[in-house]
């Protein structure tokens, strides 16, 4: 592994996001580098940082994700659409929140069907 590669995987590793075979790879160059293991040691350092931060951050009041919910449902939560007009063609997936579930549905030139319910 060169120093550019582990460079790019430190951040994934500091952020607990790397695989473990790939930090294995990352720790066994880490050990014979020493530019490599500052950076690691910086990244490290920053992400407790972090985290700490974030953990004395205060919580949102009480009630408020049932205020947010209650004003969101039914709300797009995410729309692609594709089409081209030479083809003739349109496709759209869309997902809504109504309620407890979420839903998908797929359009095709204008019918629609359903294709997702968590």
């Amino acid at each position: 592994m060169t120093c550019d590669q582990a460079q790019g995987l430190i951040p994934l590793y500091a952020a607990r996001a790397l695989s473990e075979s790939d930090g294995a790879v990352l720790i066994a160059h880490v050990a014979q580098c020493t530019v490599c293991q500052a950076e690691l040691v910086e990244a490290m350092r920053l992400g407790h940082e972090l985290r700490a931060a974030f953990a004395r951050l205060p919580g949102a009041p009480e009630g408020t994700w049932l205020s947010v919910a209650a004003r969101t449902v039914g709300m797009p939560l995410l729309q692609v659409d594709l089409g081209s007009e030479v083809a003739g063609l349109s496709l759209s997936v869309g997902a809504t929140r109504t309620g407890t579930p979420i839903t998908g549905s797929l359009s095709i030139l204008g019918r629609e069907m359903p294709v997702l319910r968590i």
